[in-house]
């Protein structure tokens, strides 16, 4: 077994192609709940990072049009059949777990799947965002 990286202390962005930039913006700040820190203008269209909780974490939403060295094809038709994205999470107080989850529910998305796991100690529900990703609100719970 390989000896684990300590130099990594955590995941510092994640970074999303996407297909209508307007929309998926309105998503993460109005449903999620995620704050702009800024935008990026290069010259073929412009760049979304939001702010995830109080660290140094980022969710960005890129344009599909928008190459370079950073996609991982060069085609401008993001295909999900392509992808090695399952889901990601969000880490959610517990306190805060059910009335989010029902938040979610009342806003008419629907929970694809919710459950508790005793090895990870945790509770988790998950729910697709508007181009079809996979988000996991998760919280931290000791007594599972």
């Amino acid at each position: 077994m390989n000896k684990p990286n300590q130099s990594i202390t955590g995941i510092t962005e994640i970074a999303l192609r996407v297909h209508d930039l307007d929309r998926m913006r309105r998503f993460y700040e109005q449903v999620i709940g995620l704050e702009v820190l800024g935008e990026n203008e290069p010259s073929d269209g412009t760049a979304i990072f939001f702010t995830v909780g109080a660290g140094n974490t980022h969710l960005a939403l890129f344009p599909e049009k928008l190459t370079g060295w950073y996609t991982r094809d060069k085609s401008l038709q993001i295909d999900p059949k392509l992808t090695t994205l399952s889901h990601f999470a969000f880490t959610v107080a517990l306190d805060d777990f059910e009335s989010e989850k029902n938040r979610i529910e009342q806003l008419g998305i629907e929970i694809v799947h919710s459950n508790a796991s005793s090895w990870l100690h945790c509770r988790m529900f998950y729910f697709f965002d508007p181009e079809g990703n996979l988000i996991e609100f998760n919280s931290h719970d000791e007594t599972i």
